[in-house]
């Protein structure tokens, strides 16, 4: 019993370590749902950070989307349709003739999906590709600044061309000014 006589004689360090004990035992059982707790907090916290964000920058978003859904409408306008040849072909025509050069052989040649154990990645690539390349195979002549005209006009005309490969040739002679170039133009077409 001298613990008993100790405790009544030292009560104050006997309530303090009743307390201390007590604080750990609610410490220890309610830490899980502190940490819980911390983690919902911080992720409600990044939430709100995300949705003042939203509704900062949000503002002008509807005009945004009809400015973009338009500028999507005008380039969906301006591709090319993989199977519609004469209109692909008229429209290489069209600047032959505003241009002055003579084109000759002009083929269109789609390029097809890569297939292979080594084309793997450019056969996902292009099955994801939301736009199909066509390729147009063709010879100009004429004059130097007419076919520079002609390039021109396919870089900056109406679809989305860029030169593949060319190859140039002077004529034959010094009477001859006359140039022929042979080369590929990639058009971004429709993916059907």
């Amino acid at each position: 019993m001298t613990v008993l006589k100790y405790l009544k004689k030292n009560y104050v360090i006997a309530i303090s370590g009743a307390v201390v004990v007590l604080c750990s035992v609610v410490f220890f059982i309610r830490d899980d749902q502190i940490r819980r707790r911390s983690a919902d907090y911080d992720d409600l916290d990044i939430r709100r950070t995300r949705i003042l964000k939203n509704m900062k920058y949000g503002v002008g978003l509807k005009d945004d989307l009809e400015e973009v859904k338009s500028m999507m409408k005008e380039a969906e306008s301006r591709l090319f349709l993989p199977d519609d040849l004469a209109g692909n072909q008229r429209y290489f025509y069209q600047i032959e003739r505003a241009s002055g050069v003579t084109i000759s052989n002009l083929q269109q040649i789609i390029k097809p999906i890569p297939t292979g154990k080594n084309s793997k990645q450019e056969r996902k690539k292009a099955m994801k590709a939301t736009f199909k390349p066509i390729l147009y195979d063709m010879s100009v002549t004429g004059t130097y600044m007419d076919v520079l005209g002609f390039l021109r006009e396919i870089e900056g005309g109406r679809a989305f061309a860029t030169i593949d490969s060319f190859a140039m040739s002077g004529g034959k002679g010094e009477a001859d000014s006359s140039v022929t170039m042979r080369l590929t133009v990639e058009v971004l077409g429709r993916k059907i």
